[in-house]
């Protein structure tokens, strides 16, 4: 586990945030709560979609989103990757956090717009309230498609490089464009596929491991303060 990962998130202690990689061997939401030392979790059955839901408390994987939001203290909120991005959101002036599942079908969708106005609609949080930070992700060396142009029509194609598709700038342009401020926007560099020893990597050879629960998490959660 590596715990507190993201330097824009380190002046808050209320806000814990770790993320799982390959040596955890992650396969349920029990293990990541016990070693958040957390009792209550809550996952999704991520379908690369544009759905975000708040929560309240405990869920099992049973409903269908790609993200989750929350006020609630001491709730562990998850997404789980094996190539995609994937994002920890915070209002620490609200109190409310947020986990967010961005594959190249939930980006073309509108994930990200969806997630942003699901927050403005429970507690009329706008954007240049929010830190985001994004875990690793496929680079765009690894994302290469048969024929990005029939295959990502909504996608400017500003983002091709041949087969090959800048994935991660295509969010950070969605995210910036809907007012987050780019200081409060962080990126971790690493590519699950080029570093296939640490991440689980669906392209890059996990694919049996991967349809079988093995996953990289990205998992948040606010204390009482």
């Amino acid at each position: 586990m590596i715990a507190q990962p993201f330097r824009l998130f380190r002046a808050f202690p209320e806000l814990t945030t770790a993320l799982f990689v390959k040596a955890d061997a992650i396969q349920n939401d029990r293990m990541i709560a016990d070693r958040m030392s957390m009792e209550n979790i809550a996952g999704l059955e991520q379908v690369h979609g544009n759905t975000t839901i708040r929560v309240e408390g405990p869920i099992a994987r049973t409903q269908q989103a790609d993200g989750v939001i929350t006020n609630q203290c001491n709730l562990v909120l998850t997404v789980r990757t094996a190539d995609c991005q994937s994002f920890v959101a915070y209002a620490p002036m609200r109190g409310v956090i947020g986990v967010l599942h961005v594959g190249w079908r939930g980006l073309i969708a509108g994930a990200i717009p969806a997630f942003f106005a699901q927050l403005h609609k429970e507690w009329g949080i706008t954007p240049q309230e929010v830190l985001m930070a994004a875990g690793p992700s496929l680079c765009t060396h690894c994302a290469e498609f048969t024929d990005p142009i029939a295959e990502l029509p909504a996608m400017d194609p500003v983002y091709f490089h041949g087969r090959h598709v800048d994935l991660r700038s295509a969010a950070d342009h969605q995210i910036l464009a809907l007012g987050v401020k780019p200081q409060h926007l962080e990126r971790q560099a690493e590519c699950t596929c080029c570093q296939h020893n640490q991440y689980w990597t669906y392209r890059g050879g996990d694919r049996s491991a991967v349809k079988s629960g093995f996953a990289n998490v990205l998992a948040c959660a606010i204390a009482e303060r």
